[in-house]
């Protein structure tokens, strides 16, 4: 089912402070890998930290789509989204992986719900099933990834977190639904649950959750100009040609506090998110009389550390903002994974 290989890079870099007089040279580790699941080579990148915990926590980052001329996962699993700098100041694992590439189109994309059409038979590889729940198997593949480097780095197992971007964002929910056995806490930025393919319709299906479903911790960031996967108004996207539909940020919520999922019963306001198809932002334009929300907040949830935030990033449009990877890193350590009751 799987093979491996990894290439090792001890980098250098130079960090400036302002109360020194010189400038101070820290070793970083990188490590390249790959390894074969589902027929299909799978790529990643381990960043380690100078100052590693001895039982560290474990990041996971998913990119977001990308455009490369030519097949080169390198230039994807080396992407820089600002968590380097988080892990070098907390101690913990940080991991990129690659999601697959589509020849004809040139993108790299993640098969999050319900993202099957967008991939080439050259991407899905056996597609056995089980274990495979979609073709590519993008959660097998993250699942694998997640067993093995939590052995080899030997990760605390209630510290596992995913965080993505866009198309990754969509595959961190898809994580959090499918994988919340092992991961802790998601925190996906800029992409709702799930995407549905053609000029369809509200309500759009949304995926059937494990039963019984491990509690897990949920941070949501939208930004309220995002006009790509639009957050209110069910808008289309494009991913490799095939058009979809994009659920939309209330939809998102209530299902991850519903009762199918983390039972959450106490709501920091009933405000809905969206308001005649528009981002409901309290710092944005409000609709006419509805005073508006910065997010929402859910507690009272399945179990006591569980937690579903969800944040407007005002005047945001889609683009990644490495400047609030630390917010998300703090909601991943105050929400480690509960104990078993």
């Amino acid at each position: 089912m799987k093979t491996h290989t990894s290439r090792l890079c001890i980098c250098t870099l130079i960090s400036l402070s302002l109360f020194a007089s010189a400038a101070q040279a820290v070793a970083q580790t990188y490590i390249d890998s790959s390894m074969t699941w589902d027929g299909v080579t799978r790529y990643y990148e381990v960043y380690l930290p100078p100052n590693l915990a001895a039982h560290p926590a474990m990041v996971l980052m998913l990119h977001g789509t990308r455009y490369t001329s030519a097949f080169d996962p390198e230039a994807v699993i080396s992407l820089n989204w600002g968590w380097n700098v988080v892990a070098n100041q907390y101690g913990f694992v940080l991991v990129k992986p690659a999601s697959t590439w589509d020849p004809k189109t040139h993108q790299w994309n993640w098969n999050a719900y319900f993202m099957d059409a967008a991939f080439p038979p050259s991407a899905i590889g056996t597609c056995t099933s089980p274990p495979a729940t979609a073709c590519p198997d993008d959660a097998g593949f993250l699942r694998q990834l997640i067993i093995e480097l939590r052995a080899q780095y030997n990760v605390n197992p209630k510290e596992v977190y995913v965080t993505g971007f866009s198309s990754g964002a969509q595959m961190t929910e898809r994580v959090g639904n499918e994988i919340s056995d092992l991961v802790a806490a998601i925190a996906p930025v800029a992409g709702p649950i799930v995407n549905d393919k053609g000029t369809v319709s509200p309500p759009l299906p949304l995926p059937t959750p494990p039963q019984p479903f491990p509690p897990i911790s949920v941070q949501l960031w939208e930004g309220t100009k995002d006009q790509n996967l639009w957050p209110c108004g069910y808008g289309q996207t494009n991913y490799s040609g095939v058009i979809f539909t994009v659920d939309s940020a209330d939809d998102t919520i209530n299902y991850w506090t519903g009762p199918d999922t983390n039972a959450c019963t106490t709501f920091q306001t009933t405000e809905p998110l969206c308001a005649n198809g528009a981002p409901n932002n309290a710092n944005d334009a409000p609709t006419p009389g509805i005073p508006g929300d910065t997010g929402n907040i859910a507690t009272g949830c399945s179990q006591s550390n569980i937690e579903v935030q969800f944040i407007w990033e005002s005047g945001v449009a889609h683009n990644a903002q490495p400047q609030t990877d630390v917010n998300r890193w703090l909601f991943f350590a105050a929400h480690p994974k509960p104990s078993a009751k």
